[in-house]
C-alpha cells in the first residue's frame, strides 16, 4: 500500500491539472519550482521545440526560459519543464495542495525506507525485492558491488527477488568460516647457534709444519694470445620492445607519448550511462574527443582506473554542465564509486 501512495497521489494530481487545463497532462506530473508551476514533459520519439509549443499552447521563449541553457534540438527521453498556464487562482491553489501532499507522503515513505535499511543493515542480511538490482543494493547500503558479490560468493550481477544477501563485512565475517591455525615449524635458536659458533673458535689450534723449501725451474707459463689474435665478437642488436596494446577494459597505466602524440587529462565529474546495464563493453560518452578513441579514466576517491571506448559525443545541456565524461555499466562497476556522480580524472593521447 505504501508504494501504491506516490501513483495514487499522480493519478488524483493528473485529475485536477486535467480538469483545469486545455491540454493533457505528461505521465511525469508536475513541479512547482521558485513559486511556478511546471509539466514535467519527457520528450517522445520525433518531438521538437515547435511541437511542444503547440501541445502545450505555449511559446517558444517561455519554454526556453523554464529550461535555462538547453539546445533548440531535443534528445529523445529528454525531461523538459513547460510552463502550466492557464490556471485560475482557484485550481493552482487545488494543484499546489496536491503537490505539497505528494511531498510529504513521500517524504514519510522515504523516513520508513530509511528506517528499514538501517535495521536491515544492523543485521546484515537483505532479502531482494522486485525490481531491485546488485548496483542499487549497493549504492543503498554504501559498499562497492565487488564487496556484495565475494560476500555471497556470486559469478554474476544476477540476482532474484526473495533472494536473502550480505551487505555488510560485519555480517560477512561472522559467517565466515574460521582461518585454521598456522603451525610454525621449530628453529634452531640463535642463541643455540653462538654459542656452537663460540666453542668452535675457542678452541686450542695446532699449526702444522710447512712443506721444505725446494729449487726448482721456474715453470714457463703458455703465451697468451694477443688482443688482435682474438676472433672478433658479433656486435649484439638490442630488439625494439613492442609498443603496448591498449583494449576496452584494460587497467593499465597511460602509456608514454611517442613522436608528436601529447597527453590530455581534464578532472571533472563521471556518470553512469542511463540504460546500459544490458551492455558488457566498456564505453564512454565525451564532449571533444574523437569517436573510437580510448580514454583512461581513473575515480580520484580510490585510484582504480579502466580504459574505455568513446562511442558518441556527450550531450551540451545544463544537466551535463559539469560531468566531462559518462561511462557504461560495466565501466562504472569495475571502478566502484560510491554514488552515481564521483569526481575522475579522463586521460587520452591527442596527435
Amino acid at each position: 500500500m505504501k508504494r501504491l501512495m506516490p501513483l495514487l497521489f499522480a493519478g488524483w494530481l493528473s485529475s485536477i491539472v486535467t480538469q483545469a487545463h486545455p491540454f493533457r497532462l505528461d505521465s511525469l506530473g508536475m513541479e512547482k519550482k521558485d513559486g511556478k508551476l511546471f509539466v514535467l514533459h519527457r520528450v517522445e520519439q520525433g518531438q521538437t521545440l515547435y511541437s511542444l509549443v503547440r501541445k502545450y499552447n505555449t511559446t517558444v521563449q517561455a519554454i526556453k526560459d523554464a529550461n535555462p541553457g538547453m539546445a533548440e534540438n531535443f534528445r529523445y527521453d529528454q525531461v523538459v519543464r513547460v510552463p502550466a498556464g492557464n490556471l485560475s487562482r482557484k485550481e493552482e491553489k487545488a494543484v499546489t495542495k496536491a503537490l505539497k501532499q505528494e511531498e510529504k507522503e513521500l517524504k514519510r515513505e522515504e523516513r520508513e525506507v530509511k528506517q528499514e535499511t538501517v535495521k536491515e543493515a544492523n543485521s546484515g542480511i537483505h532479502q531482494v525485492e522486485p525490481g531491485q538490482t546488485l548496483y542499487s543494493l549497493a549504492a543503498r547500503y554504501g559498499v562497492s558491488m565487488d564487496d556484495v558479490r565475494k560476500w555471497n560468493n556470486l559469478s554474476s550481477d544476477h540476482i532474484v527477488s526473495g533472494q536473502p544477501l550480505i551487505v555488510s563485512e560485519k555480517a560477512w565475517r561472522v559467517r565466515e568460516p574460521l582461518a585454521k591455525p598456522v603451525t610454525v615449524p621449530a628453529h634452531r635458536s640463535d642463541s643455540s647457534a653462538d654459542m656452537a659458533r663460540t666453542s668452535r673458535n675457542d678452541s686450542p689450534k695446532t699449526e702444522r709444519p710447512s712443506p721444505p723449501r725446494t729449487n726448482s725451474a721456474p715453470r714457463e707459463e703458455p703465451a697468451r694470445p694477443s688482443e688482435t689474435d682474438r676472433p672478433a665478437t658479433e656486435p649484439t642488436t638490442s630488439v625494439p620492445s613492442e609498443p603496448r596494446i591498449i583494449r576496452p577494459g584494460d587497467t593499465g597505466p597511460l602509456p608514454n607519448p611517442g613522436g608528436n602524440a601529447r597527453r590530455v587529462s581534464e578532472i571533472g565529474l563521471a556518470e553512469i550511462i542511463e540504460n546500459s546495464n544490458s551492455s558488457n563493453k566498456y564505453l564512454g560518452l565525451h564532449r571533444t574527443v574523437p569517436v573510437g578513441t580510448l580514454v583512461l579514466v581513473r575515480n580520484d576517491m580510490n585510484q582504480q582506473s579502466i580504459w574505455v571506448k568513446i562511442i558518441g559525443r556527450l550531450p551540451d545541456t545544463s544537466v551535463n554542465d559539469k560531468v566531462i565524461v559518462k561511462i557504461s555499466a560495466r565501466a562504472f562497476e569495475k571502478l566502484s564509486p560510491v554514488d552515481r556522480r564521483f569526481r575522475a580524472e579522463v586521460s587520452y593521447l591527442a596527435p
